[in-house]
């Protein structure tokens, strides 16, 4: 049990240390709250996107098609809608960039349509908001769709009422109406819709929780970096050498540096899943979850020792450990989903052990089992063991 004693030593020694501590527990607890607070107030505001309505026609049709950005529930979360009198005070809003854009029906919209005339609804938008102007445009083209079909059934009762040679020429005008307030009451110009749902089965994850599983796999790797640091230091200040002179074999001394690893690492997920937790985060299944942290910190045990073999310093490990961490955070989707990368770079995640156990906590915070990410946990456990075996074969002793 001598792995075992050393073990306890050495996560002893790492929770003594506030620095540690700082960076192991609390950097990942303030990075959770910050980056989750910041993007989820990015996301809200982007929802609210302001524009401007003007409804110059005097007739019912250019009210429902303005009426919406009010009272339909999906319009309503997706624009901050202002009505305005004037057309020119509008483009000069969004000119000055305070609305994303406006919309403006005419003044003799109804009237036009209702005899079967082509019109033109104006859109203003401003180019330096790209993605909420995209959004607005394709709102006014659905709405201008729909009012399309509306004057089509316009020219098709002209057409034909036309053809009757009628000897009041005010049943025209009426049937023709009576045809577009038929189209509209009977939902006719909404006969076609779409269904939008998640491709993604099960619950649909917030911000905080995608960067509790993000920052907490990020952090674990971290731990990786303090084992290293021990192995190193220890080897510089002669303590390995000197605790080869006692009955400790090489084998239990190793399994002891790897255990102080693997026990920080523990401790670690214990906590960020606790305070997560309690910040209204649902991981899901806990057998699943422990497979997951199982796994994940046993490969951050395996590179500690893969970095102590190939550091000779200190500072060396620093600078190693830094580099590795950072690129497996960044293409493993610590920081930014990796659906967001360009299609060429996303495989890069599969590189790294963050993308990896990322992938799994997030399959099991939707609601996956833990048959659903053995792939995911066996992959971890195999870059553990080759992590270990290249670290071991090269880990210097003296």
């Amino acid at each position: 049990m001598r792995w075992f004693h050393i073990g306890i030593r050495d996560l002893t020694i790492t929770v003594r240390d506030k620095a540690s501590i700082g960076i192991l527990i609390g950097m990942p607890m303030i990075l959770i709250v910050i980056l989750s607070s910041a993007l989820g107030g990015m996301s809200a505001n982007l929802s609210k996107t302001p524009v401007a309505i003007v409804n110059l026609d005097q007739g019912t049709v250019g009210a429902q098609v303005t009426d919406g950005f009010f009272t339909d529930g999906q319009l309503s979360d997706l624009f901050l809608a202002r009505r305005l009198h004037s057309p020119e005070e509008a483009r000069s809003l969004v000119a000055s960039g305070e609305l994303a854009g406006a919309l403006v029906v005419p003044l003799d919209f109804s009237k036009r349509l209702n005899t079967g005339r082509p019109s033109v609804l104006t859109l203003y938008v401003d180019p330096g908001r790209e993605i909420a102007g995209t959004v607005f445009r394709s709102v006014a083209e659905s709405l201008s769709t729909r009012v399309s079909a509306a004057s089509v059934a316009a020219r098709t009762s002209a057409y034909y009422v036309t053809q009757l040679r009628l000897e009041d020429p005010t049943l025209i005008g009426r049937a023709i109406g009576q045809a577009v307030a038929s189209a509209s009451a009977t939902g006719a110009l909404s006969a076609v819709g779409v269904a939008e749902t998640t491709a993604v089965r099960g619950a649909e994850l917030s911000y905080l929780s995608y960067y509790s599983g993000g920052m907490s796999v990020m952090f674990l790797m971290f731990g990786s970096m303090f084992g290293a640091f021990s192995l190193v230091r220890e080897r510089d200040q002669w303590t390995l050498p000197r605790m080869l002179m006692t009955p400790a074999a090489r084998t239990e001394i190793l399994g002891g540096k790897m255990a102080g690893v693997f026990l920080v690492g523990a401790v670690q997920s214990v906590v960020l899943y606790a305070f997560t937790s309690a910040l209204g985060v649902k991981w899901g299944d806990p057998f699943a979850l422990v497979l997951i942290a199982v796994s994940t910190v046993s490969a951050a045990t395996g590179l500690a020792i893969f970095i102590a073999a190939v550091a000779k310093t200190v500072r060396a490990v620093s600078g190693l450990a830094q580099m590795l961490i950072q690129f497996m955070a960044a293409v493993g989707g610590s920081f930014f989903p990796v659906a967001q990368f360009p299609v060429w770079m996303q495989p890069l995640h599969y590189a790294s052990v963050n993308g990896w156990a990322i992938d799994a906590v997030l399959a099991v915070m939707r609601g996956g089992s833990a048959l659903s990410v053995m792939p995911n946990v066996l992959a971890l456990f195999g870059i553990a063991a080759a992590f270990f075996a290249v670290g071991s074969w090269r880990l210097r002793w003296e």
